[in-house]
């Protein structure tokens, strides 16, 4: 799941649908429908900087495994209680959960989205912030990969 999520975002996928893509059809949701949920959520939410995409796309997988429908509190716990342990566990590994504080730049500024550009960052740093989303939420989940 880690090698074929590397493979979406070097296809042109963002980072929130190459991860969420590696659980959709696993827990129920169609494919194509989860990439186009996921689309917004790439560049820090709509190139917003805010929470790295690769991230959100494992929240959402760890709620299409873990979720509840119905207003069951203990349900909606396991799935915070997962959370909470991806964003240590991927913070712990990278330093940060946010697209600046892991690429450095601000990627609402056009200039600065330029550089990352210019710099290659999205080619080089996004596919081990994609791997490992995989991986930590594989691990959280209890999924043989």
């Amino acid at each position: 799941m880690e090698q074929e999520a590397r493979r979406m975002f070097a296809k042109s996928h963002n980072c929130a649908q190459s991860v969420l893509g590696q659980f959709a059809e696993r827990f129920g949701l169609e494919r194509d429908l989860a990439l186009r949920i996921a689309t917004p959520f790439g560049g820090g939410i709509g190139h917003s900087d805010q929470l790295c995409g690769a991230v959100s796309g494992a929240i959402m997988a760890i709620g299409l495994a873990e979720g509840s429908a119905e207003n069951e509190k203990s349900q909606r716990e396991v799935c915070y209680a997962h959370v909470r342990e991806l964003l240590a566990q991927f913070s712990a590994q990278h330093g940060s959960i946010t697209c600046p504080g892991l690429l450095g730049l601000d990627l609402s500024d056009p200039d600065a989205y330029a550089q990352a550009h210019t710099l290659g960052l999205f080619q080089t740093c996004c596919p081990d912030y994609v791997g490992d989303a995989v991986r930590i939420t594989v691990n959280l989940l209890g999924l043989n990969n």
